[in-house]
């Protein structure tokens, strides 16, 4: 019989060995329930834009299988953006206020914000600047408290 002081926790394993693509799917689900709020999960407009944030941070390091939102938030991105754009001359920091616009100021659900917050950690963190501070922050923290690298 194992004695408990026999079981230690790994620098940044709270939660054993995620690897990258686990945390994202954790995250995920996370954000589906919470965006559904009929169990126990229940995030508001607010907490579904911060945790979309966190889960696109995470696609963004898992690759794979998790590079479609950042596929589909560049081409989004790119057809608004850029000098030659329908807007004029578009940049990323401004792309990032927008999408911080909507999400904070709209009275849209939770799952529109949530995609906003998920598309928010892929243009903030290419747009650099005071945006990149974010997606670093999120992706430091996690990668201390949890062993995701």
């Amino acid at each position: 019989m194992q004695q408990l002081a026999d079981v230690s926790i790994q620098s940044g394993q709270i939660l054993g060995s995620l690897g990258t693509g686990g945390a994202a799917l954790g995250a995920t689900t996370y954000l589906i329930l919470g965006c559904r709020s009929k169990g126990r999960i229940k995030l508001s407009d607010d907490a579904a834009s911060i945790t979309g944030f966190v889960a696109g941070t995470l696609y963004a390091s898992a690759a794979s299988f998790w590079t479609a939102p950042k596929t589909i938030t560049d081409s989004v991105v790119a057809s608004v953006s850029g000098a030659d754009g329908p807007f004029g001359n578009v940049g990323l920091g401004a792309v990032a206020v927008v999408l911080s616009l909507l999400a904070y100021g709209t009275a849209w659900g939770k799952g529109k914000k949530a995609a906003l917050g998920v598309a928010g950690a892929t243009v903030f963190a290419e747009a650099g600047g005071i945006w990149g501070i974010a997606p670093v922050l999120v992706t430091s923290v996690v990668g201390k408290t949890l062993g995701v690298h």
